[in-house]
């Protein structure tokens, strides 16, 4: 599904889009594009109103940080082996400076 163009989403930004009735966030990081789910596994809140330094997402709540290329938590060490705090994860495709998000996360494939 195209969700926004690639000049949308400047390098070092992120920005949040819906891909059917899910908030996606969108990271652009050393020419790569990536996509997570747009909501902290913490407590549930935005994570398109934290900051992206490098491949690292903070959340602005409570400072939980995430690897924007595999969603798995940074930040705090416990959540690395808590289950189910890990970020989905969503395929980019770019074609013709369009941004396409897959609507299955972690799914190879686009829809």
């Amino acid at each position: 599904m195209c969700v926004a163009r690639v000049e949308d989403v400047p390098p070092g930004t992120c920005r949040d889009v819906e891909v059917d009735d899910q908030v996606v966030l969108i990271a652009r990081v050393d020419g790569q594009f990536y996509a997570v789910s747009g909501w902290c596994a913490h407590q549930g809140t935005a994570l398109g109103l934290g900051s992206l330094r490098d491949h690292t997402l903070t959340c602005y709540a409570h400072l939980w940080s995430y690897d924007v290329r595999s969603g798995q938590p940074i930040w705090p060490p416990l959540a690395r082996v808590a289950p189910g705090y890990r970020l989905r994860t969503y395929p980019v495709l770019v074609e013709d400076g369009n941004l396409f998000v897959s609507r299955t996360p972690g799914r190879a494939g686009l829809n």
